[in-house]
């Protein structure tokens, strides 16, 4: 079942925050004035796409208007069938580059040799640095220095 692009289950959910918002009298009143406003909006779509399909006609133009309103999915579907000639050529690049990057690299030069002293190469952890003595900055004991030198 698919209502505006509405789904069974989003149609059940709607319902049920409706009963907790609205409450079983009301509940019955808004669905009633809200089908008679799908009501209109429908008839008010087909009346649109009549005019129109008359007017494409008349002009010669081989197109077919659709005569339900449009959904997520038909839009979606209409934008995927309208865009896939472009989009063929980058998919078909894409698949070549996946296959490329799936190949083994081989290589006949033998591996180098791991070097026996330590260097500071791009892999490698640098050494830590020497602990030098720190100058007093100003911290939280510089009171008490202060009160034990008056004392």
């Amino acid at each position: 079942m698919n209502f505006f692009g509405i789904g069974g289950t989003e149609l059940v959910l709607i319902v049920l925050i409706m009963l907790i918002v609205a409450g079983p009298k009301r509940m019955i009143q808004w669905a009633y004035v809200l089908g008679l406003w799908v009501g209109k909006a429908r008839t008010m779509w087909q009346q649109a796409v009549d005019v129109l399909q008359k007017e494409i006609d008349e002009a010669g133009v081989n197109v077919q208007l659709p005569k339900e309103p449009p959904t997520r999915q038909t839009l979606n579907r209409i934008v995927s069938d309208a865009v896939k000639p472009y989009t063929q050529e980058l998919e078909a690049t894409y698949r070549q580059t996946q296959q490329a990057a799936k190949l083994p690299k081989t290589t006949d030069a033998p591996p180098a040799a791991k070097p026996s002293a330590p260097s500071l190469g791009a892999w490698e952890q640098p050494p830590p640095p020497t602990a030098a003595p720190q100058a007093d900055l100003g911290s939280w004991s510089a009171p008490k220095q202060q009160e034990e030198a008056s004392s």
